[in-house]
């Protein structure tokens, strides 16, 4: 078995588990049972698998580590009913734009990695691109409505963040799908017998 094609296939699985994570939120009263952190470290996980191959994963490291540490804090402190969103407005803004630049550098580095390993047909990088810039366009649109005046919109608010909200998971799955579909380009080789 190519030990290199494991270490892919092994980190696209992380990355793929890792979306599924930050998109998906069950509740246990105040406290999340799919906890977003947990995503944060399988895409940790996933840029130490994959920078074997695209070494500027690398530096998204410290990144994760920022996220998964914010996200912890987040978690730990909805046992005792409380949360970080909207506290410090700087770090609310700082978290936001790196996890913004973390989801646009790490599904361009996965479109390049399905470039590289993709079936001529195919077309899959073309389609992790366009679903990363859906994907960044509605979490940035999600980001904005919620810290709009709730009065600006009027009734209207609730449901446009819901509608903005349900097509940003509906993008998310299919960025978990696409990366799924990597995956399978990568599986490890059984050997020759």
């Amino acid at each position: 078995m190519n030990p290199e094609r494991k270490a892919l296939y092994d980190g696209l699985s992380s990355a793929a588990w890792g979306y599924f994570f930050l998109t998906f939120d069950f509740n246990l009263n105040t406290v999340s049972i799919l906890p977003r952190f947990a995503g944060w470290l399988l895409l940790l996980d996933a840029c130490r698998w994959l920078s074997g191959v695209r070494r500027d994963l690398a530096l998204l490291r410290p990144l994760c580590i920022l996220l998964a540490g914010w996200n912890a804090l987040d978690w730990l402190l909805s046992w005792v009913g409380r949360d970080l969103d909207g506290q410090i407005l700087f770090l609310d803004l700082l978290i936001g734009a790196a996890g913004l630049y973390f989801h646009y550098q790490f599904l361009t580095d996965m479109a390049a990695l399905a470039e590289q390993f993709q079936p001529s047909d195919s077309g899959l990088s073309e389609k992790i691109c366009r679903r990363r810039t859906a994907y960044l366009v509605l979490v940035t649109i999600i980001a904005l409505l919620m810290d709009l005046p709730a009065g600006l919109l009027g009734d209207w608010r609730e449901g446009i963040i819901l509608a903005v909200g349900v097509a940003a998971c509906v993008v998310a799955v299919a960025v978990m799908l696409a990366l799924f579909e990597l995956r399978k380009y990568l599986a490890p080789l059984e050997p020759d017998k």
